[in-house]
């Protein structure tokens, strides 16, 4: 048999057709994933060393701008959590970079079902093919009347290219799962790091602050007391 491209498609139209889909499909969203991961995933340590710099120095504005500039999803958290520091306290701070975490993670989890369901049913799809192979087969066998086994090895040969053309968009599609699943991960996982160590650099700070002013207030409280 001459395995044309055309060829292999008539074995199974329909079985073909959408493996070919999916194929496409498979290619297209990693490319913008991998695309999008690129540009959002970006994160300079440079950049948080600035950021953490400025924080200690008591610099939040500067701090602000810097985040502004800065593309990538670490940034915009930071940002947020830089904006609203001075208006909330700890625990209404930690709920709001929770809530802009979820939608982060969202974002970065976006067709990623797409992957893992094409890697699931895409060999299933090529055993459908095979099987309608083997039973086509059969069927023209039984009303021949005539042939023997390498009449019917022929048959079940072409019929199990739909299997293999399963398997071949499964295992990118697994792959493309695995690679981005990690990457969602270790993206959180920075996230999650980078915002509780700014989180306890916000509030040490003010904390320090406000015992110098107590302290201040202490001192004046004891001049006005010798004054008496």
């Amino acid at each position: 048999m001459d395995y044309s491209f055309f060829n292999i498609i008539k074995i199974s139209p329909v079985v073909m057709s959408v493996l070919l889909f999916c194929s496409i499909l498979m290619i297209t969203y990693a490319l913008e994933r991998f695309f999008y991961f690129s540009r959002a995933g970006k994160f300079k340590e440079t950049y948080w060393v600035r950021v953490k710099t400025l924080v200690e120095q008591n610099k939040l504005n500067e701090a602000i701008i810097a985040s502004r500039e800065e593309k990538g999803l670490v940034p915009q958290v930071i940002k947020v959590l830089l904006e609203q520091s001075s208006q909330l306290n700890r625990l209404d701070l930690e709920d709001t970079v929770t809530i802009y975490k979820q939608r982060i993670r969202d974002l970065l989890s976006r067709k990623l079902g797409l992957f893992g369901t094409m890697s699931f049913i895409s060999p299933l799809l090529g055993l459908l093919g095979t099987v309608l192979g083997i039973i086509r087969a059969f069927h023209d066998l039984a009303l021949s009347g005539s042939g023997g086994p390498t009449i019917v090895a022929a048959g079940i040969s072409e019929a199990l290219i739909t299997t293999v053309a399963g398997i071949v968009v499964a295992i990118p599609s697994a792959v493309v799962y695995n690679i981005l699943t990690y990457k969602i991960r270790g993206k959180m996982t920075k996230i999650d790091t980078c915002t509780q160590e700014l989180l306890i650099l916000l509030f040490r700070k003010k904390r320090t602050a406000k015992k110098a002013e107590m302290a201040a207030a202490r001192s004046i409280t004891h001049k006005d007391d010798r004054i008496i």
